[in-house]
């Protein structure tokens, strides 16, 4: 045996040892957890990780390797931070805006057992998941009125998560003001932009001012604030009672058909599911998008949704999203993602989910 091999078969049984005593340091992790999470205690503990550092570097006897160990044992105790952050939040679930906004009733719908936090932007929500600091995001993607909300399909490309259930929310917008206010009194009306417009019908010809706020709960929670009978706010009867406002008008969405689709976002993809999301961008040549609808027709792929979207850092070029029907995992369907990464500039999945579900007027 040469030298070389020696000293692998030393490191393979070295590393054999690491794997046993790795465990066992993941066993104690949980005890950890269990203990943390019986007095709410946060996962990262700055002083102790600092103290553990500095205890375990005089251990290490050759200078030489004190760098390199305290690289080595900080990416450890990353690991356990992370492992822990999975366990303790695996129930929590994260959306944007105030409690009362649509999103909150989104989330309220499709966890109703599970711990909700609230963020002050969608964007937060996406680093939420992505940090694991909670399980799953509640993102408002696609309106029937309005149309998506590319901001979402911004972060999508931009952050690493996945699409693991839609839910399609039927909406009912609102006029909501101060007790004692009609319709009469109101000057200013403060509501989400998406919001504004799926009520364009009612505003029009009113004399409102027409001020965008960050959602529809918070532009609630701001008239309420105010006691000023002379603003209002839309948003869902759900806010109205939260923040002690009238329903001055019900209903008065433009469509009688008005829905939101959100997506529930979380760091791992599904194994299976019937429907599948990607993000692409084609070459820059002639009839390139055309080759890729060729390709999805060619291996029999059901393309359900398809969208454009420019991306901010490219002057005049684009990305497209779908939705196609079909189980990723078939032949066909590996194939044409093969297949697709041959044509396209770049190929992400960003989704894998079942069939669309709804749920009543809110």
């Amino acid at each position: 045996m040469s030298m070389l091999d020696e000293a692998r078969k030393q490191i393979n049984e070295i590393d054999a040892q690491m794997a046993e005593l790795f465990e066992q340091r993941m066993h104690a992790v949980e005890d950890v957890i269990a203990y943390k999470k019986d007095h709410q205690m946060p996962v990262l503990d700055s002083d102790r990780e600092h103290a553990v550092v500095d205890q375990n570097l005089h251990l290490i006897q050759d200078a030489r390797y004190k760098e390199s160990y305290r690289q080595f044992i900080e990416k450890v105790m990353e690991v356990s931070r992370a492992y822990q952050k999975r366990i303790l939040n695996q129930d929590v679930v994260a959306y944007g805006g105030a409690k009362g906004a649509f999103s909150h009733i989104a989330a309220m719908k499709c966890f109703p057992q599970s711990e909700l936090k609230n963020y002050p932007t969608f964007e937060e929500v996406f680093q939420a998941v992505i940090s694991g600091d909670a399980a799953y995001g509640v993102i408002p993607f696609e309106n029937s009125y309005t149309g998506e909300v590319g901001d979402m399909l911004d972060m999508l490309l931009e952050y690493d998560v996945s699409i693991q259930r839609m839910y399609d929310l039927k909406i009912c917008q609102n006029l909501l003001g101060m007790p004692g206010a009609s319709i009469e009194d109101i000057r200013q009306v403060y509501s989400h932009p998406q919001a504004l417009a799926q009520s364009s019908l009612f505003l029009q010809g009113r004399g409102f001012e027409l001020i965008p706020y960050g959602n529809t709960a918070l532009a609630a929670q701001y008239v309420a604030e105010t006691k000023d009978p002379s603003k209002a706010a839309i948003a869902s009867i759900e806010t109205a009672e939260l923040y002690g406002l009238n329903v001055l008008v019900r209903d008065i969405n433009t469509s009688s058909q008005n829905a939101t689709r959100f997506v529930i976002i979380a760091k791992t993809p599904k194994a299976s599911g019937n429907r599948f999301s990607l993000l692409f961008t084609v070459k820059h040549e002639t009839g390139a998008l055309m080759k890729v609808m060729q390709l999805m027709a060619g291996h029999g792929m059901n393309l359900e949704s398809i969208k454009s979207r420019s991306l901010h850092d490219q002057p005049w070029a684009y990305y497209f999203y779908c939705e196609i029907v079909g189980d990723i995992n078939s032949e066909e369907a590996v194939q044409l993602l093969e297949e697709m990464k041959q044509e396209c500039a770049m190929v992400k999945v960003i989704g894998i989910y079942d069939r669309k579900e709804s749920e009543e007027t809110v």
